[in-house]
């Protein structure tokens, strides 16, 4: 084994046309020295390609089981946004309980404070209609879109609205009916009732 090593040095010294610099005894002595430690090189790295491929299947998993999770955490967003969608836009929601006032176009300076310009924040104006599509203009929390179509019930009487304004202290379940002047926002007052999505 130990002639072979030295011939096979000496070889690869001759074919890239080096003199060799060891003469062969010397060789022959070097390749004593370093056999014992080749057969412990072999199997360290024998041993470490062996760790190195086992991480890189481990690697594998994981970013498989990451990829996974990314996909799962994805769906459920979409879910969420499409139940939440379904619930403000959809079907019939269950009916909730809610805290109802009434305001009115304002007919001088002195009211816009607490009535506003007349104007919806979607561009209604109250003096002529209070009404679109035929639902009763409502504002409504900001957390319903504008255009959603609800069913409002209060004092027994029910109110189908279209959520067309916001307002400062409409938040939470406290909705705003349009009326058409001050006396019939006045009868109304603050009432108790329920309301419920519809479209």
């Amino acid at each position: 084994m130990q002639s072979i090593i030295a011939s096979i040095l000496l070889t690869a010294s001759l074919s890239a046309g080096a003199t060799p610099q060891i003469p062969a005894k010397e060789t022959s002595e070097v390749a004593q020295q370093v056999m014992p430690n080749a057969q412990s090189w072999q199997s360290d790295a024998e041993a470490n390609a062996d760790k190195a491929a086992k991480l890189e299947t481990q690697l594998a998993e994981r970013n498989q089981e990451i990829e996974r999770l990314k996909r799962q955490l994805s769906s459920s967003k979409v879910s969420t946004a499409t139940n939440t969608k379904t619930e403000q836009t959809g079907t019939k929601t269950p009916w909730r309980t809610g805290e109802f006032t009434a305001y009115y176009p304002p007919t001088d300076v002195s009211e816009h404070a607490m009535q506003g310009n007349g104007i919806t924040a979607q561009g209604d104006n109250l003096h002529k209609s209070q009404t679109c599509e035929g639902y009763q203009i409502v504002a409504a929390p900001p957390d319903i879109p504008f255009d959603t179509k609800l069913e409002i019930e209060v004092n027994g009487a029910v109110i189908k609205a279209i959520v067309r304004d916001r307002g400062g202290a409409i938040k939470g379940s406290k909705f705003d009916i349009a009326l058409p002047n001050r006396s019939s926002a006045v009868n109304f007052g603050r009432q108790s009732g329920k309301w419920r999505i519809i479209e």
